[in-house]
This record gives structure tokens, C-alpha cells and sequence, in this order.
């Protein structure tokens, strides 16, 4: 695979380096090769860093640009590129998606070159040159690197299906891999955690950002139900949300539980804000540190720390606020006058990605709870929006149709913004020249969640509706839904697709659509029951679509054959 070759060719240059001075018998002391590098306990949790980060900037932050979203249910239906009133952008061109599809070649590379550096770290480990304290210790750090190889095989999996296998370091270019089944590839991922639950620390015994015993059984529930071993995925799921130090947040918490705002129309008195849902989101309130007992993963941002992602006044590619949510800010009114940008829970999105009817309305509609449950209060999804410049007539009104200057332009103010993207209190590293109030350009300064409990609920209800115990799942669902409030569902509603439907309220923009629609087999049915260009054009799009093509590159890069392209392709 040419992901791979091009990842050794590095390693085969420090090679060629290290063996001079094997020659001179001398050993390299003042630089990094990687023979000295994988000695010691912390050389080996340097390499574990490193792949974290590049998680870290891969899935959320990897450049100035919506796509760094596109996990997320950009173009499925979720959320989509939308420039206009009219359409929303395509993305994958459903109709015609192929073998030189770019997120299909992005992604493949990305996750091998996780699966090639946890390789590298899990055969170093081994080393006689290395100075382990323990077997434990070197256990624990082998776990890490089997539990992050275990995640990137996770999505090759759900998302192609048929994909090599590889477990041991590249160091000589190989063009013959072999592609695994995806049970195959479900079957390491299961070896793999099962070693990282038992040698992984707990979640109280690792450090924030770091991934733990309890996400290696969160994952290992999801890949369970993928070998159709739903009494283990039951077993799994339970032993995380029964560990002591796991619950879901039910009551105010946090940095800003006594945050109080004057509302959207910047008008009148401050009064209490936010709620439970509310906080989960804010900066400051991701890590146990901070009282959250409900994250199991997540990556750390840090504004005013080297390498923490969103440093300095370019103020880093984290930037779901950016292209996440209506441009309001930006439009004139009847009379021409331009509308304010707001500093407090405005945020600066420039609406790239806008949400599509299926998570702004169809979601909401559900046992009559559009008042009722919490992930669409106020707080939590804005629906309204208003004139904020005092110089204009229409200063404090709500922005709509008969105000508006431009009737185009509809579209911005009549859909949702999440709110979860949004910062409650900016860093105020740039300004906007009109209002002059202090804004972060769109980018959010806060941690961001892989694995939270109330997605464990739901991966356990799954389970339970899999092998037959409607009551148990549907008490499952009520769980998440008691926190938001929520009309209780009962056994007799439980499908996958009320299950679907309860991750899109609670999880969106933190699950990764695209990946959970593929393992579940659902992406076309829900491409053309809810993308508005596949209904719009009418493409009747067939099964394979479960499924992302092998690139073409990788194929012709493999020259001595052996990768197979899945049907359809």
C-alpha cells in the first residue's frame, strides 16, 4: 500500500544513517533515531503522544476548513456544504462515488499511518535494548497502542469492510498485502482490546486526553455487535456504565453553572443561562478534573500552551464554531444597515455547513417534545436570531422575511445553530472591525469528546434490541432521555432507527455519522430518506454505498495484487 511505503521510507533513511555509525562503532547520543528514542517507558508514551495528536488534528483540526468535519455526517444527513438558499453542496457525489474518491484515499492513509506507528511502538517494546521497570509496565504501553489500533481498524471496518491487515512494523517496501474480511478485521480489533482492557489503566489512573480502560470496553461493546455477540456487548457496555467512576451528568456543573447571558436580542437584564446539556459543552468542563464524570475520551485543546492545538493570533484550526451555524451576523436589513457582530454566544460562523431538516426538525418532532426536551432548548439549539446594531431601526427585533434586506438570505435565519460548537465567553484574540467587539474568528478554545456515557446507554440499548430485550433497551434510551427531559419511549417503539434517531439529538457532531450509518448498514436507506440533493436530484442509490471504496491508488500501488475492491466499485 503506498500509505504504508511511504511511511517506512523515512525510517529506512535513519536506517541507512544509524548503520554508519554501527560502522565507526558509535552510537548516536545528541539527536532522536529510532534506536535511541525506544529505551525507556517515556520514549514509548513520546510515540503514544504523538499519535494522539495526530488524531487530535486529523479529525478536528487539521486545517482552516469544514471538511476537517467530514466524519460527522457532512452530506449524509446531518449537516451538509450549503452556499446558497437553493441547494446544498455535494460532497461525495453519491450517485458517482468511485475508487478516486479524496475522503476515501484521506481517510485510509490516515488510519494506516495510526495502525504504522502503534506497529512500531507494540514490536519496539520487545527490544533487548529497552528498560522496562516491569512486565506491567510494558503491558500498559502496549495496551495503549493495540487499544489506537484497535480504533483505526474500527473504522476500516465499519467503513470498507474488506482492508489489509497489519501488525507488524513496515521497514521494507512490500507490495503484496492481502485484504482481510471485515470479520477478520472485527476479530483483531476484539484481540487487541481485550488485551488493552486488561494492562490499561483505569480512568481515574490516566491522565485527560489519554484514552483508558473504559474506552478500550466502550469500543469493544461497538465491535461486538459488529460480530453479532450482543450478550458480550451487553457485558461490556455494563462494565462501563456500572464502573463507579462513571455517570451520566444530571444537575448544573462546572466553570460556568451560574452563567448568565441577556438573551439572543442582547437585550434587558441578565438572567440565568444554560442547563445540564449546556455544560457538558463549555470550556473548562470536559475533563474529570473539572467534575465530568460522563467523558471517556476525548482530545485536548489548549489556547496558551506550544502544541495545544489553537495557539497564538491565528488562533489555531479548531474551528467548528467557524463552519458550524448561520451567518446572521452578517446580513443588512430593509433599510440597508449592516447587522453587529456580538461578542457573548454570537460566535463568528460564516455557514459552510448548514444543518439539513432531518437534525434541525424532523428529530424534534418526536413524542411531541419539541418544548420539552432539553438538546433543543434555547441553550442548546438557537433558532432565532436578531438585529444587534443599534443603529438600526429594527435594533433588538427578531430578524425575519419582512426586516430582512436581502430575501435570499432567508435561509440563515431560519435554521437551527447548534449551540454545543459555540464559546460562551471568547478569548477575544481578533475584533470585528464594525462593531468593534473582541471575537476568536470562529474557533473554539475547548476539549472535544470521542467517547461520552450517554453514547455507551446507547450502544447498550442497541444490544439489547439486537438480541431480543426491548424492555432493557428502551430503559437504556430512557436513561439519556430522563437527562434532556425528555417523553419516555417504550419497547414497543425500540427499532434501530429510534436508536439512530436518539444519537442525532444527543450525539450530533460528536459521533461520527458516516462510520456509525456504515456499520449499521443504513447509509443509503438514509441518504434518500433524508439528504435533500439525493431527494432533490432523485438518485436511487444502491446498496454498495454501505460501503467506502478501496482507492484506486492503493490497489495500483500494491502491484503484486491482493487488495480487493468492494462491489459496486
Amino acid at each position: 500500500m503506498k500509505a504504508i511505503k511511504h511511511l517506512f521510507i523515512g525510517l529506512l533513511f535513519a536506517g541507512s544513517l544509524t548503520s554508519c555509525y554501527d560502522l565507526l562503532d558509535e552510537t548516536p547520543k545528541d539527536f532522536l533515531t529510532p534506536e535511541n528514542s525506544y529505551t525507556d517507558k517515556k520514549g514509548f508514551e513520546s510515540a503514544l503522544a504523538n499519535i494522539y495528536k495526530d488524531i487530535r488534528n486529523n479529525f478536528y483540526a487539521n486545517t482552516d476548513s469544514w471538511e476537517n468535519y467530514d466524519l460527522m455526517g457532512v452530506d449524509v444527513d446531518l449537516n451538509g456544504p450549503r452556499p446558497s438558499a437553493d441547494t446544498y453542496r455535494e460532497y461525495f457525489y453519491w450517485n458517482t462515488l468511485n475508487a478516486d474518491n479524496g475522503f476515501a484515499k484521506k481517510w485510509w492513509r490516515r488510519f494506516y499511518s495510526y495502525i504504522y506507528s502503534c506497529n512500531v511502538i507494540i514490536d519496539r517494546a520487545e527490544g533487548t535494548n529497552v528498560k522496562w521497570v516491569s512486565e506491567q509496565e510494558k503491558n500498559a504501553i502496549c495496551g495503549e497502542a493495540k487499544f489506537l489500533r484497535a480504533f483505526a481498524y474500527r473504522f476500516l471496518g465499519n467503513m470498507w469492510g474488506n482492508a489489509p491487515i497489519v501488525l507488524k512494523e513496515t521497514t521494507a517496501p512490500q507490495f503484496n498485502y492481502k485484504s482481510a474480511s471485515q470479520k477478520e478485521i472485527y476479530k483483531q480489533c476484539k484481540d487487541d482490546l481485550l488485551f488493552a482492557i486488561q494492562w490499561m489503566p483505569d480512568i481515574d489512573d490516566q491522565k485527560g486526553g489519554k484514552a483508558s480502560k473504559v474506552a478500550a470496553q466502550h469500543l469493544l461493546a461497538e465491535i461486538l455487535i459488529a460480530l453479532k455477540d450482543y450478550e458480550g456487548a451487553v457485558e461490556q457496555a455494563t462494565a462501563v456504565i456500572n464502573n463507579p467512576a462513571m455517570s451520566l451528568m444530571t444537575e448544573r456543573f462546572g466553570k460556568l453553572k451560574d452563567f448568565t447571558f441577556e438573551g439572543y436580542d442582547y437585550q434587558g437584564e441578565q438572567e440565568p443561562w444554560g442547563d445540564v446539556y449546556w455544560d457538558l459543552f463549555r470550556e473548562g468542563n470536559f475533563n474529570r478534573i473539572d467534575g465530568n464524570k460522563e467523558c471517556i475520551w476525548n482530545v485536548q485543546f489548549d489556547v496558551a500552551l506550544d502544541g495545544g492545538g489553537n495557539t497564538g493570533k491565528s488562533g489555531g484550526n479548531f474551528v467548528m464554531e467557524r463552519y458550524f451555524g448561520t451567518k446572521w451576523w452578517g446580513l443588512k436589513d430593509a433599510d440597508g444597515v449592516s447587522n453587529w457582530l456580538k461578542d457573548i454566544l454570537g460566535g463568528r460562523p460564516i455557514e459552510q455547513i448548514s444543518v439539513m431538516d432531518y437534525a434541525a426538525t424532523q428529530i424534534w418532532q418526536y413524542k411531541g417534545d419539541w418544548d420539552r426536551d432539553m438538546r433543543n432548548s434555547k441553550y442548546n439549539m438557537k433558532r432565532d436570531y436578531y438585529w444587534t446594531n443599534p443603529e438600526s431601526r429594527f435594533y433588538g427585533q427578531q430578524m425575519t422575511e419582512e426586516n430582512l434586506g436581502d430575501k435570499s438570505e432567508l435561509f440563515r435565519i431560519t435554521q437551527p445553530t447548534f449551540m454545543k460548537v459555540v464559546t460562551a465567553k471568547h478569548h477575544g484574540q481578533f475584533f470585528d472591525s464594525q462593531s468593534g467587539e473582541g471575537h476568536d474568528n470562529g474557533r473554539i478554545y475547548k476539549d472535544w469528546y470521542i467517547m461520552r456515557l450517554a453514547e455507551t446507554y446507547l450502544l447498550r440499548a442497541e444490544a439489547y434490541l439486537l438480541v431480543g430485550n426491548k424492555d432493557a433497551a428502551a430503559k437504556d434510551i430512557n436513561a439519556v432521555r430522563q437527562r434532556a427531559n425528555a417523553t419516555p419511549v417504550t419497547a414497543a417503539d425500540v427499532n434501530l432507527d429510534l436508536i439512530l434517531d436518539e444519537r442525532a439529538r444527543e450525539l450530533s457532531m460528536e459521533d461520527f455519522r458516516i462510520n456509525t450509518l456504515m456499520r449499521m448498514n443504513k447509509l443509503a436507506e438514509y441518504l434518500m430518506k433524508y439528504n435533500p440533493k439525493v431527494i432533490q436530484a432523485g438518485y436511487k442509490l444502491g446498496n454498495h454505498l454501505n460501503k467506502l471504496p478501496v482507492p484506486n491508488s492503493e490497489i495500483e500501488a500494491n502491484k503484486e495484487g491482493g487488495l480487493i475492491q468492494n462491489e459496486g466499485y
